[in-house]
């Protein structure tokens, strides 16, 4: 984690109450898989892949950490860990591809590898809370649709760093 200004915080904290939001207002949407009630495209990762690329590593990890407990308070903490399991894994997906394979893998490729393993952590959840293994059934239908929602994350994350300006990118 690099030196924490009060511009880098209040930067963090506003991108914090934004995925926040996109989180709860993204549960308030039907489930899209009906068989899997806890897959979403989580629009929220479009922010947390930006706060890994703006903001390193190191503060990707406390904000997804703030924003699973955050968001566990607005929707309900029974989803706690499914979304604490999903997001350490889609984090240490996409943090590490994006510090050893970025720029010869876009952030697409970031994304989608995030959005796979992201999933494949919330159904190995279900399993154990449900004690249900036959959930795995679902595996490759979850799986395929993490795929569409990784590209629709990725090309989000790919424009917010193309286009906002440089000032609200750099916080040294």
């Amino acid at each position: 984690m690099k030196k924490l200004s009060a511009r880098r915080i209040a930067a963090l904290g506003a991108l914090l109450a934004m995925a926040s939001v996109l989180f709860v207002v993204e549960s308030l949407i039907p489930p899209l898989l009906p068989m899997a009630p806890y897959v979403k495209i989580g629009l929220a990762n479009s922010v947390v892949l930006f706060v890994i690329i703006v903001f390193g590593a190191g503060d990707a990890f406390v904000f997804i950490l703030l924003k699973n407990l955050i968001t566990a308070l607005f929707v309900t903490p029974f989803v706690l860990p499914f979304n604490l399991a999903g997001s350490l894994c889609a984090y240490l997906a996409m943090a590490g591809m994006y510090g050893m394979l970025f720029p010869r893998v876009s952030l697409v490729s970031v994304s989608i590898a995030g959005a796979v393993l992201s999933n494949i952590a919330r159904t190995s959840v279900a399993v154990l809370i449900m004690e249900a293994e036959s959930l795995y059934i679902q595996l490759p239908f979850v799986c395929a649709f993490s795929v569409l929602a990784g590209i629709v994350i990725g090309v989000l994350s790919t424009l917010l760093i193309k286009y906002l300006p440089e000032r609200l990118t750099k916080f040294e």
